[in-house]
């Protein structure tokens, strides 16, 4: 008897260890597998941008930070249109890679890897790693999405990683972590409205969540003032070194946190930036942009991000449901809640509020929708958990099986155009000559570009006039394509280096953004000018060109408005009287404004050269 139960121990150890080895190989081939379907689409996302140079929102990110490094005083040479995280980081990008969009791009992708590592940590943790993976995997397939991607760069790309990695570590704290966790997630959340001011909304989910936790009994009231001043100390800390530096060099930038300062305190009113940039961007656009224009856009958006909205909105559903039922039958066992229950507080709040968020300014740009996709994969994690349970739960497991692969189906279907195109636009509802903005589409293009050396005309317009000057000759580029400074890796003569807001602009502030360039010009005049022509908002605008375009020849050349003064004269007050008509009083004194701009050109600058809309002005001799 002995001697069998000796030697029946180690087999019984043996088949112990195989069982342990077995779910350790089975749980290392489910890592695998999550980082390989959330590795795809991130790293496809990655090569779009670094392969398909943004000349927008990222040019000029990168040309104001480059032009600061090498010397330009912010506020008085420089004006920049990023805010101060966004501007920090491209300061450092460009620092490390030079003047190209490449160093900011790698340091969003390392931002992004480490916030979605952090967040599937985090899901796992309170709910298991079949919502962490869906959760992750969502994540990564709409943040590297063309629809609302756009080129990398972007500021919405850094306020996402930072509210995901603070989120993430919050979780982990309440979940019994150390106390630095608390403190970093304290530290980094406050970056987040620093790259855009809709990062509140995980400012706003956290502290909501912390200060409930001990009315709900999950924390005790010390626990929780433990919390507050970990989380308050981490953004003071990480705040600390940027009013040094603003107050202390006297930076001609806002305050982090400004308008919280002013409030409490009243006594240190933070430096503004004398630019036309920034404050009037929302109330400006809304002006011209009416609701009964932007609502449809919203929908549409909504529409096409619906997998995560709708992974969400079950999660919320399900979350009231469950809480009810609770109530309801509060003195049964099985109205015991889980524990991941209480973070549904947490997520469902950050995502409400990155709903709402999109509706604050009527542009509805596509990169405006990033957040939403984030925090509504985080949210739906606990409606995958809620299934899960019910699943291993259930005694007759049929149902709830073929629920699951329904549920698939249906994520499928929903994510489609995602990767293989949308017929049309959500933005304006057009449809496209052909499927666009998927997956498929972006592989198409950065190929295209990188097997036949194709480059934008905005990039052939700024290498035409990189080779005709010098480093020290100073250009300027007309409109919103900041990208033709960084194809001629030239500097622009004014502070104010780029313009979109033309046609939302009050009229006498843009008469003021007008007088500026001339001014400036007066110091130092363009070698070249470039007209972008590009289309602005509202898009239902006369372009305001430098030299206008009257017609076009047989062969589709433009015919621009000849010179003599008798017919500019005409020119200008017919094409003002129908921009009244048209448009109303403000836009027409907007294009009498510009007259003064069209005088200029043509008194100095003569027709060089032409790049599809890009139009080259040469100094006259």
């Amino acid at each position: 008897m002995t001697t069998a139960s000796a030697k029946g121990m180690p087999m019984r150890k043996g088949k112990k260890s195989a069982v342990t080895a077995g779910k350790n190989n089975a749980d290392t081939a489910a890592i695998i597998l999550i980082v390989i379907l959330a590795g795809i689409p991130f790293v496809l996302g990655r090569y779009f941008e670094f392969n398909y140079p943004d000349p927008f929102d990222s040019a000029s990110n990168v040309y104001s930070a480059q032009h600061i490094l090498n010397g330009a005083r912010i506020g008085i040479e420089e004006n920049p249109s990023a805010a101060l995280g966004t501007l920090l980081v491209n300061m450092l990008g460009v620092r490390l890679f030079g003047f190209s969009e490449f160093g900011p791009k790698l340091i969003q992708a390392i931002m992004q890897a480490v916030a979605l590592v952090l967040m599937f940590v985090a899901m796992r943790k309170i709910f298991g790693k079949l919502p962490a993976a869906v959760g992750v995997i969502v994540a990564a397939i709409y943040t590297s999405s063309p629809l609302i991607a756009k080129f990398g760069n972007v500021k919405e790309q850094y306020m996402i990683a930072c509210m995901v990695m603070a989120i993430s570590l919050l979780i982990m704290r309440q979940l019994g972590g150390k106390w630095w966790l608390g403190f970093l997630a304290g530290a980094i959340v406050a970056w987040a409205p620093l790259f855009k001011e809709t990062g509140a909304s995980a400012i706003g989910a956290m502290g909501l969540f912390v200060i409930v936790q001990p009315i709900f009994k999950h924390r005790t009231w010390k626990q929780t003032g433990v919390d507050i001043v970990l989380l308050l100390a981490g953004a003071a800390v990480s705040m600390a070194p940027l009013y040094i530096w603003i107050i202390g060099w006297k930076v001609q930038m806002s305050l982090p946190y400004s308008f919280v300062w002013n409030t409490i305190s009243g006594l240190f009113p933070a430096p503004a930036v004398a630019t036309p940039q920034g404050a009037s961007y929302v109330s400006g656009i809304r002006n011209v942009m009416p609701f009964s224009e932007q609502w449809p856009k919203v929908l549409r958006f909504y529409l096409a991000l619906c997998l995560p909205v709708s992974l969400a909105l079950g999660a919320i559903i399900s979350g009231l449901v469950k809480m009810i039922l609770g109530l309801r039958q509060r003195s049964q066992s099985s109205s015991a809640g889980t524990d991941y229950d209480r973070f549904l507080l947490l997520l469902a709040v950050w995502w409400l509020l990155d709903m709402a968020f999109v509706w604050i300014s009527p542009a509805s740009y596509e990169q405006y929708y990033l957040p939403l996709t984030v925090s509504g994969a985080m949210t739906g994690g606990y409606l995958v958990a809620v299934y899960r349970d019910k699943l291993a739960g259930a005694v007759f497991k049929t149902k709830w099986v073929i629920t699951g692969i329904v549920g698939f189906v249906l994520m499928v279907v929903m994510s489609w155009h995602i990767f293989f195109g949308l017929p049309k636009s959500p933005y304006s509802g057009m449809t496209y000559p052909q499927k666009r903005n998927g997956y498929v589409q972006r592989w198409q293009d950065v190929s295209q570009r990188r097997s036949f050396g194709a480059k934008g005309y905005w990039e052939q317009a700024g290498e035409y006039v990189r080779s005709r000057t010098q480093p020290t000759d100073k250009i300027y580029v007309w409109g919103w394509v900041p990208g033709v400074y960084l194809s001629a890796q030239r500097f622009s003569s004014s502070p104010v280096a780029f313009e979109s807001e033309m046609h939302t602009r009050p009229p006498q502030q843009l008469e003021q953004v007008v007088d500026g360039l001339l001014s400036a010009f007066g110091k130092e005049m363009p070698k070249y000018i470039v007209d972008s022509r590009k289309q602005h908002l509202p898009l239902d605008r006369f372009k305001f060109e430098l030299w206008p375009i009257v017609g076009y020849s047989a062969q589709g050349q433009p015919q621009f408005l000849p010179p003599d003064p008798q017919t500019v004269a005409m020119f200008e007050q017919k094409w003002g009287e129908m921009t009244r008509e048209r448009f109303g009083d403000d836009e027409a004194r907007r294009f009498e404004i510009m007259g003064k701009f069209r005088k200029f050109i043509r008194e100095h600058y003569e027709i060089e050269q032409i790049f599809g809309d890009e139009i080259v002005f040469k100094l006259k001799s």
